[in-house]
């Protein structure tokens, strides 16, 4: 299927919808802790999910490309870093300031591939939208530490899962896993992940008791039917038909949909200066997406050119 350089009113609703079940995640998750720790969760969750991912591929017939079990592993171990610390994140602070957090990723990406990829140096207006984020960023954990030592806690945990996030991705575009189906790439991930996440959980939260609370229960069940599984198989649909600059320019809806959900499912309270680092981290997503690199910067001129 030939790629396509501008979205469609598909994609974009695809991704409205995506990025609305992305930000409704971490309301899911808390909705769950009472009844299962955070470490289990993410545990059962990734395994879980390997099963179904993996019936997906035996189903599609999807290539398998050998040779990839090293990186493989270590795209598995980010991975289960990434969700192990957003879980424990969400144990000790908002939702909305957990997905805040963890969409600073699209900057440890930015910056990384600066000095590591060729071709993905920043502009001066990505410097400028990674200094942004980081202001942001900033204010979110002065407010933190101002008010809450376990708050702050749970922000600098839920910071941690957006670097680990940005360092998979990096991991991903220097190895061979970036030549491998996305499907491929995602199964390494969850199904490390979840045995590592369970040991941990073994080892550090004890056994876990079977559910009996029906909102655990849908909310085990929208973690990996829903995000774990359709949304990531949907995400790689759309990069592998869509271009992924533009389509990653939504990720800024996300932590606005968490915020929103953390209102309205658990009467979070947003205050003026997560207002402003809202504002602040979605700006610099929003420029860095489209005028990141000094390549993205002529691309984009071009199709301005084009469309006047």
């Amino acid at each position: 299927m030939p790629r396509k350089h501008s979205l469609d009113a598909f994609a974009i609703l695809a991704m409205i919808l995506l990025t609305a079940a992305w930000g409704f995640q971490q309301v899911a998750i808390k909705w769950a802790l009472p009844d299962i720790p955070p470490v289990w969760q993410s545990g059962l969750r990734s395994l879980a999910a390997t099963v179904l991912v993996g019936a997906w591929i035996l189903w599609r017939r999807h290539p398998w490309t050998g040779g990839l079990l090293l990186p493989g592993l270590f795209a598995g171990f980010l991975f289960g870093l990434e969700f192990g610390l957003l879980y424990f994140a969400l144990l000790h602070t908002d939702a909305a300031r957990a997905a805040l957090l963890l969409y600073t990723a699209p900057f440890v990406v930015a910056v990384a591939a600066h000095f590591l990829i060729a071709g993905e140096r920043l502009s001066v207006l990505g410097w400028f939208g990674v200094l942004l984020a980081f202001a942001g960023t900033a204010i979110v954990l002065q407010a933190s530490f101002d008010v809450d030592g376990d708050r702050a806690l749970g922000d600098l945990s839920a910071l941690g899962a957006g670097i680990a996030w940005g360092l998979t991705t990096i991991l991903i575009r220097k190895t061979g896993l970036s030549e491998a189906a996305p499907s491929q790439t995602l199964f390494y991930q969850l199904i490390v992940s979840g045995v590592m996440l369970c040991a941990v959980a073994a080892l550090t939260e004890g056994p876990v008791d079977r559910p009996d609370s029906a909102v655990t229960v849908a909310s085990l069940i929208y973690q990996i039917v829903i995000v774990a599984t359709i949304s990531l198989l949907a995400w790689f649909a759309l990069v592998a038909r869509y271009s992924v600059t533009k389509l990653s320019v939504f990720t800024f809806l996300t932590p606005l949909f968490g915020a929103q959900a953390g209102i309205v499912f658990l009467n979070e309270r947003i205050g003026q200066h997560h207002l402003i680092a809202l504002v602040c981290i979605m700006a610099g997503i929003v420029i860095v997406n489209l005028f990141g690199t000094r390549k993205t910067v002529g691309a984009v001129a071009h199709d301005l050119g084009n469309s006047s």
